[in-house]
């Protein structure tokens, strides 16, 4: 006779087959889904050119904080720079109605975001973080 490997104990009662039964019919309750998000408020924008002038100009106003160190007000060049060379490039694309309206916002948004960082720069100037 060949000889078998020991089962494990108590895998043949009747108890376990009931356990087994209970765990694998166990059932979470289905969790209620939530409210759906609002839709994103639409933003009342002026033309793409007045849109993004004024976020030149927001960039311009960040500029004269007196919070700012020399690297931030070099960066902050740069930025205008780049941000006068994209909307030059843009419009040499002519882009469409909706388009235009899209980088409209995206103009408004990013002044609307410039303005906050200029806010909080006029708060004071920056914690010091120390290298350890």
């Amino acid at each position: 006779m060949r000889p078998t490997l020991p089962s494990a104990p108590g895998r043949n009662s009747p108890i376990f087959g009931v356990l087994l039964a209970l765990v694998a019919c166990h059932h979470e309750p289905p969790v209620t889904p939530a409210p759906p998000l609002p839709a994103e408020t639409e933003i009342p924008v002026q033309t793409m050119e007045a849109e993004c002038a004024g976020l030149v100009a927001a960039l311009d106003r960040y500029r004269a904080c007196p919070n700012l160190d020399d690297d931030d007000r070099a960066w902050l060049r740069s930025t205008i720079e780049y941000a006068q060379q994209s909307y030059e490039a843009g419009t040499k694309g002519h882009p469409d109605e909706q388009a235009q309206h899209v980088i409209a916002v995206a103009c408004k948004r990013a002044a609307l975001s410039v303005d906050h960082a200029n806010e909080r720069c006029h708060a004071g100037p920056k914690p010091r973080v120390d290298d350890d």
